[in-house]
C-alpha cells in the first residue's frame, strides 16, 4: 500500500476573536494541517485531555509577565507556536528556552505561518525572518549559560549543526570525518540530555552560541533558525 503522510493536528488558543477567525479560516482550508480545536485561552472547556502536533498561541497584547509559563503550560497539549509581535519586555529566547518550537510575527502572511505551523507540527524550530533581529539582539545581551560540560570541539560541532549544517558539511568546515562528528554529536546529546536536532538547536541558543559566525554560505541572509527535526 502506498504510503499515506500524517497531516498535522493543530490547535489554536488566540486571544483576539479576530485572528481567531482568521486562523481558523485558514487552517481549516489548508490540506498541509487539520484544524483540530479552536479555543480563546487555556484551560476552556474541552481542551482538558486535547492532544495535538501543533499548538498556535496567541497571547494577550498586554501579556508581558507569564508568557513562558503559558507555554510551558500549553505543552502538555503539543508543540507550541507562540504567535506575537513581542512588545515591551517579551523575550524570544525566554519563550524558546520555556519550550516553545516556534514564534512568528502577528505580521506574518499566509505562507509564513502556515510553514511554521507545520515546521513545529514536526518537531522543528521556526523563527519569524521579522523576529529574527530581536532573537539576534537577547542573545548578545544575554549572559551564555556555561557550556563546560562540553569539549571545544564538540562545542563547535553543536554550533555548526544548530546553525543548520549537515554531518558532513560540519566535517568537512572542520576537517573531520564525518563519523567523527556524527561521534561528536552522540556525546553531545548524552551530556546535554537531548534529542533531536530542534532540541539541539534551543540547546544551542540556550548557550549562546548562535551568537558566533554564521556559515559562509548563509552570509548576509537573514537567519531563521528553521530545523526540520529529522536526523
Amino acid at each position: 500500500m502506498p504510503h499515506i503522510p500524517h497531516v498535522p493536528h493543530v490547535a489554536v488558543f488566540e486571544h483576539h476573536s479576530l485572528m481567531r477567525r482568521g486562523l481558523e479560516s485558514l487552517l481549516s482550508s489548508s490540506p498541509l494541517c487539520h484544524l483540530a480545536a479552536l479555543l480563546a485561552e487555556p484551560g476552556g472547556p474541552g481542551s482538558a485531555d486535547l492532544r495535538v502536533d501543533a499548538v498556535v498561541y496567541g497571547p494577550p497584547d498586554n501579556q508581558v509577565r507569564g508568557l513562558a509559563q503559558g507555554v510551558r503550560r500549553l505543552a502538555a497539549h503539543g508543540r507550541v507556536l507562540v504567535v506575537s509581535d513581542f512588545g515591551g519586555s517579551e523575550s524570544v529566547t525566554d519563550v524558546l528556552r520555556a519550550g516553545a518550537y516556534g514564534c512568528v510575527s502577528r505580521q506574518a502572511d499566509d505562507e509564513e505561518l502556515l510553514r511554521a505551523v507545520v515546521t513545529v507540527a514536526r518537531a522543528g524550530v521556526h523563527v519569524d525572518a521579522r523576529l529574527a533581529p530581536r532573537l539576534h539582539t537577547e542573545l548578545r545581551q544575554s549572559p551564555a549559560a556555561p557550556v563546560s560540560a562540553l569539549a571545544r570541539r564538540e562545542s563547535e560541532t553543536l554550533r555548526w549543526i544548530a546553525a543548520g549544517l549537515t554531518h558532513g558539511q560540519v566535517a568537512r568546515r572542520m576537517n573531520l570525518t564525518e563519523a567523527t562528528v556524527s561521534t561528536y554529536v552522540k556525546r553531545i546529546r548524552s551530556k546535554l540530555n537531548v534529542g533531536n536536532k530542534a532540541d539541539l538547536t534551543r540547546k544551542a541558543i540556550e548557550l549562546g552560541l548562535l551568537q558566533e559566525e554564521r556559515p559562509k554560505s548563509n552570509a548576509g541572509a537573514t537567519p531563521r533558525f528553521t530545523e526540520n527535526g529529522n536526523d
